[in-house]
């Protein structure tokens, strides 16, 4: 091994936190995409749906775009390309709230509710084949490091 500060040994980068979170962030994904595939959606699709629905609970007009893009922890540009194969599938409508035509509202509509009511099963199906793997404790442990995590990059 050198001597050189900046060479990398590779065991340093297999104890890599971000690598590890990437790994396992893809494979929970899919397995939870695999899983959702008979409501046709996607567990990021899943995620803005029952956004959405709450909001709707909130305000009939929807929810800002800037405001779901802050819930969703994305940037609003993302969360735009993201929105659009649910409105091209007619799952959810967007338009300028009627106070400020700069700020786009999202709504869900009858249709991306029917998406969610068929997926939710589904998703506990999911949610309960990593909670059996891991154990309640180890699961419930888990989502307070992920919480803990995102704290800190987030500082």
């Amino acid at each position: 091994m050198s001597d050189d500060v900046n060479a990398v040994d590779l065991r340093e980068l297999s104890a890599c936190t971000c690598k590890r979170l990437r790994r396992a962030a893809r494979q929970v994904s899919q397995l939870y995409d695999d899983a959702l595939a008979p409501a046709g959606v996607t567990i990021a699709q899943f995620g803005l749906l029952a956004q959405l629905e709450g909001a709707l609970c909130q305000s009939a007009s929807g929810i800002a775009l800037g405001e779901l893009a802050e819930r969703m922890a994305t940037d609003p540009t993302t969360l735009t390309r993201n929105l659009k194969p649910l409105e091209t599938r007619g799952l959810l409508r967007s338009g300028p709230d009627q106070d400020d035509r700069r700020v786009r509202r999202i709504r869900i509509t009858p249709s991306g509710r029917a998406a969610l009511r068929k997926a939710i099963p589904l998703w506990r199906r999911a949610q309960g084949q990593i909670e059996g793997g891991l154990g309640s404790d180890d699961a419930g442990s888990l989502r307070a490091l992920l919480q803990r995590t995102s704290a800190i990059a987030t500082q």
